[in-house]
């Protein structure tokens, strides 16, 4: 099992740990953890408020796998919503910025109502077979992460399903939050639904949204992703996403498509 995602070095200073890595590059993070990161903080400042309902996080820049200081401030006070925003800076630079809204629940409210075409697949057996088998074992995040494929994977082009599990803490000695481990998860979106094969193409995402009716229940997430290029190095990433008792909203990731060459991703995801 791999190491917590991130350890607070004192106050609103955190360390990542290898299991941020970005495919890309292993001195950079991938976009998961510091999502991850970033909402739970928001998380702490909402938490008698209401729940987060749609959470929006743009990659600045590359994510230097360096400690970072996360600043959480109120966009927009309410009773009933709020706006709330956090940054993520390294080495003075802000590289990555989350804004949450969040929306006051109340019980009886309304009735519960959620919309799939088809029963959602069983959770597979385990196996031993990676998601990611164009990258090399030593890639950390894959392995803190739990993945039980439906359809597709990281091998085949086209859309994908599958079951995930975050295994361990988003920060070191503190529980994560359902909206963490989600968050974790749902930027690779993307990297199990190619459309073009990664030996020749990146797909590098520059924000991930989530829009929200609940959070998740239980430790397994489905990510059901399907990705739509427009041919001209521009294409997006939508992804359904459920937990073992049905759906939960969705993620969209706009994406970078470009061949592979000298130039370099604009950002850790």
């Amino acid at each position: 099992m791999s190491e917590p995602f991130y350890r607070r070095a004192e106050g609103a200073v955190f360390e990542p740990s290898q299991a941020t890595e970005s495919p890309w590059d292993t001195s950079l993070q991938h976009g998961g953890p510091p999502s991850a990161l970033l909402i739970g903080e928001i998380e702490k400042v909402t938490a008698t408020h209401g729940r987060i309902a749609e959470a929006h996080v743009d990659f600045l820049g590359v994510i230097p796998r360096k400690p970072g200081v996360v600043e959480v401030r109120t966009l927009r006070p309410g009773r009933r919503v709020r706006l709330d925003a956090a940054t993520l800076t390294i080495e003075g630079r802000v590289v990555a910025e989350a804004r949450c809204w969040t929306i006051a629940t109340s019980a009886g409210a309304d009735k519960r109502v959620e919309h799939r075409a088809s029963p959602l697949p069983a959770i597979p057996p385990a196996t031993a077979e990676s998601p990611f088998p164009d990258f090399p074992d030593s890639w950390h995040y894959p392995h803190a992460i739990e993945w039980r494929p439906v359809r597709g994977h990281g091998g085949e082009l086209g859309p994908a399903a599958i079951w995930t599990r975050v295994r361990v803490p988003v920060v070191d000695g503190e529980a994560a939050t359902p909206l963490q481990r989600l968050a974790v998860v749902a930027d690779s979106g993307n990297g199990i639904s190619n459309e073009l094969p990664l030996d020749d193409f990146l797909f590098v995402p520059t924000a991930l949204q989530l829009s929200l009716h609940r959070h998740p229940v239980g430790d397994w997430v489905l990510l059901d992703a399907r990705t739509s290029l427009a041919g001209d190095g521009i294409g997006a990433t939508v992804t359904e996403l459920h937990d073992e008792s049905g759906s939960i909203g969705t993620g969209t990731q706009p994406l970078l498509v470009q061949p592979r060459g000298p130039v370099q991703p604009p950002n850790g995801a």
